[in-house]
C-alpha cells in the first residue's frame, strides 16, 4: 500500500496531492530544524567570558551588525550569549560538536583554522596587533632610543605563557620573560626582570587603570607601537556552514561600505586618542606562523593610522604604515 507522502503519479486525486504537499513541508521543517534554522531564524550561541559585564562587547555588536545587514537574504536571527570559562581547549571542543556553542570570537591558531569554519575578517580590523607597553617609570629614556625590531632584540619582554603573541615573539628571536598572568608580569617589570611588557592599545589602559594604584612605579610607554598581525576572528562550528557564509556575506558588506572602520575608529575613538599613534616609533613584527589563507594583502581589512585619509595620514613618513606581505 502507498503511502501518503508516494502518490500514485496517475491515480493521484486532489487529496492525495494535498498530501504530498503536506509531507513536503514536513520535512522541509524537519531540514530546516536539522541545520538550526529555526521559525525564529538563524541562532547564534556565542561564548562569552564567565566573567564579562557589558551589555555587548564590541565584537558582538559587529556581528549584530553583520547579521543585521543580511536580513533580507537570510531571514532572521538571534544572539544567545553562552557563559564560558573561555579555556582555549574547551572553547575548540564545544565549538567543533555545535550543540553548546556554534560560533567564538578568539585570536586565531593554527588548529582553529584547520577544524572549523572562520570567518576570514578580523572583527576589529586587527587593533589588537597594535601594541604598546607597560615599562617602570625610570626606564623611559632607554626605549625612547629604540627604533628597530633589532633594538627591540636587545630587551627582555614580558608574555604570558600560553599567550598566542609568544610563538611569534619567540619567531622573531625577541628575549622573552614568562609567568602566567598579567599581574605577575607586571611585577616583574617593576622587578626589573622585564624591560618592556607589550599590551594591546585596548587592553593597555583599563589594565593600567586597575594596576597603577597597587603599583605606582608603573607606566604606559610612550615612545614605541608594535605592529603585530594576531588577528582576532569569528570562528563558526563546522555544524553551521550556512551560518558561516551569512556572518562572512555581512562582514564583507561593511568592509565594502566603510561601516566596519567606522565602527573601529568610533568605538575605540578614547584609546585612539590617549594612545597618540601618530607620536609613536612604528616596529613590524612579522607573523610567519600565519598562513596563506590569512587576508595580509587586503589592505581594507586591516586599521591602519598612516593610511591615506587615516589618524595619521599627514604625519607618517615613508616607514610607516602597516606593511602587509
Amino acid at each position: 500500500m502507498r503511502g501518503p507522502c508516494l502518490p500514485n503519479p496517475v491515480t493521484a486525486t486532489m487529496n492525495q496531492m494535498l498530501a504530498s504537499v503536506r509531507c513536503a513541508l514536513v520535512l522541509l521543517a524537519l531540514l530546516l530544524t536539522s541545520t538550526g534554522v529555526m521559525a525564529t531564524g538563524d541562532v547564534i550561541r556565542l561564548a562569552r567570558r564567565e566573567a564579562e559585564q557589558a551589555p555587548s562587547t564590541f565584537p558582538e555588536i559587529v556581528l549584530q551588525e553583520a547579521l543585521r545587514r543580511t536580513e533580507a537574504h537570510y531571514g532572521a536571527w538571534k544572539i544567545e550569549r553562552v557563559q564560558h570559562s573561555m579555556s582555549r581547549g574547551r572553547l575548540l571542543e564545544d565549538l567543533l560538536n555545535g550543540h553548546e556553542l556554534n560560533a567564538v570570537v578568539a585570536a586565531s591558531q593554527p588548529d582553529w583554522e584547520a577544524q572549523t569554519l572562520p570567518v576570514w575578517i578580523p572583527v576589529d580590523m586587527g587593533l589588537s596587533g597594535l601594541r604598546i607597553g607597560f615599562i617602570r617609570q625610570d626606564a623611559q629614556a632607554a626605549l625612547s632610543r629604540v627604533h628597530s625590531l633589532d633594538a627591540l632584540r636587545q630587551l627582555r619582554l614580558g608574555v604570558g605563557l600560553s599567550w598566542s603573541s609568544r610563538k611569534v615573539m619567540e619567531a622573531n628571536g625577541l628575549q622573552l620573560e614568562l609567568a602566567a598572568s598579567q599581574e605577575a608580569l607586571t611585577r616583574m617589570v617593576l622587578a626589573e626582570r622585564v624591560d618592556y611588557f607589550p599590551r594591546s592599545i585596548s587592553e593597555a589602559f583599563t589594565e593600567y587603570a586597575d594596576f597603577s594604584r597597587q603599583y605606582p612605579e608603573l607606566a604606559i610607554e610612550n615612545h614605541l607601537l608594535l605592529d603585530m598581525p594576531l588577528p582576532t576572528y569569528i570562528f563558526v562550528s563546522p555544524t553551521q556552514p550556512r551560518l558561516a557564509k551569512r556572518i562572512t556575506t555581512g562582514m564583507e558588506i561593511l568592509v565594502r561600505d566603510g561601516s566596519l572602520l567606522k565602527m573601529v575608529t568610533r568605538a575605540h575613538a578614547d584609546i585612539l586618542a590617549r594612545a597618540r599613534l601618530c607620536e609613536r616609533q612604528m616596529i613590524h613584527i612579522p607573523n610567519p606562523l600565519l598562513s596563506s589563507r590569512h587576508p595580509l594583502k587586503r589592505s581594507e581589512l586591516w586599521f591602519d593610522p598612516y593610511a591615506p585619509g587615516g589618524l595619521c595620514a599627514s604625519a607618517a613618513p615613508a616607514s610607516h604604515g602597516r606593511r602587509r606581505k
